[in-house]
């Protein structure tokens, strides 16, 4: 991006920018994957994960171009009569940012959007599981660390 160009943030439907962005993710983690090709099968896969009511994906353009996408799931929690124990909360998850824009901010304005619909819903919080190289950036938009979250992995698990 041009200095002071800003990237289009939209959470409208776009399954193909937001399968592109999630191939090209997956080719960076393992070359294998191959270029960017529109399967039919893929295309379907992500439109349907898309269309899930509970999930909020957002896509960053600039120039028309799909460059980083981000979502925010909702879960909901069993109802409580202690009222801190009940409501919703919001996970964010799968951001990503094409190689060639990072550092540019358009990082910082998908995660700010997401920070802004959480309130907006009146979440009780935003959960997210952080890379090493993107702590930083979650941290400057008031995320902390050190939740004792545990995870177990499942036989299934690749």
């Amino acid at each position: 991006m041009d200095d002071g160009e800003r990237a289009l943030i939209s959470d409208g439907v776009d399954p193909i920018g937001i399968a592109e962005l999630r191939w090209l993710w997956a080719q960076e983690a393992d070359p294998d994957v191959g270029p960017w090709r529109a399967d039919r099968d893929f295309l379907g896969s992500v439109a349907r994960w898309m269309a899930d009511p509970s999930r909020t994906v957002w896509h960053a353009s600039v120039q028309e171009r799909a460059v980083g996408m981000v979502c925010l799931t909702e879960y909901q929690r069993m109802p409580s009569p202690r009222t801190r124990a009940s409501g919703s909360w919001g996970y964010l998850g799968h951001l990503y940012v094409c190689a060639d824009q990072r550092l540019s901010g358009i990082g910082t304005q998908l995660v700010a959007e997401v920070v802004r619909a959480a309130e907006r819903r009146g979440y009780s919080k935003i959960v997210l599981s952080p890379s090493v190289e993107s702590i930083r950036l979650y941290e400057r938009h008031g995320f902390t660390q050190g939740n004792g979250l545990m995870v177990r992995r499942t036989a299934g698990a690749t």
